[in-house]
């Protein structure tokens, strides 16, 4: 199989899964990884605020809100209070934490839109983590896919320029 075609194959099941979805298995996670700093009051400066995740080489989008429950898709339709986009190299050396947000920020590989002071308590937030709070296997998975997505599929070319709709950016 090509490289092109591995790739097409790692991210196509991704594509074909509902939005809710996607966002419903993206909240479940964050509530089970983050469940003590949310108790502690760490993460109060995202009550009631949309977040957006868009993963543009996939695209996909996923917008979250910290309430009352913990943290629960919303509607693609809801206006974001701050966006992250990038592609899902990016993504992926920011959950491995191999690189931080600045240095993808500085390179132009992430993005962050809207209220950037909510943007920038949140990257500061994710950074104080000295690592994240993954089982070992889980953590171990995600190294292991990281490094096969970069040895196959990452692109070091210059970021992606392609524009999306702010309302509804993946129709």
């Amino acid at each position: 199989m090509s490289n092109t075609g591995l790739c097409r194959f790692i991210a196509g099941p991704l594509r074909l899964l509902p939005p809710r979805l996607h966002g419903g298995g993206l909240s479940l996670m964050l509530n089970h990884l983050l469940a003590h700093p949310m108790a502690d009051g760490e993460l109060d400066f995202l009550r009631d605020r949309v977040v957006s995740l868009e993963i543009t080489d996939l695209r996909l989008g996923f917008r979250l809100m910290l309430g009352e429950n913990g943290f629960g898709s919303v509607s693609a339709d809801a206006e974001p209070t701050v966006r992250f986009s990038g592609d899902l190299y990016t993504f992926l050396l920011l959950a491995t934490q191999r690189e931080d947000a600045d240095t993808l920020f500085f390179q132009r590989r992430l993005r962050i839109e809207g209220d950037t002071a909510i943007g920038l308590h949140l990257k500061n937030f994710l950074d104080a983590l000295e690592t994240l709070p993954l089982p070992g296997p889980a953590r171990q998975a995600l190294d292991h896919f990281t490094d096969l997505y970069s040895r196959r599929c990452a692109s070091f070319d210059a970021p992606q320029t392609r524009q999306f709709s702010p309302g509804r950016p993946f129709q």
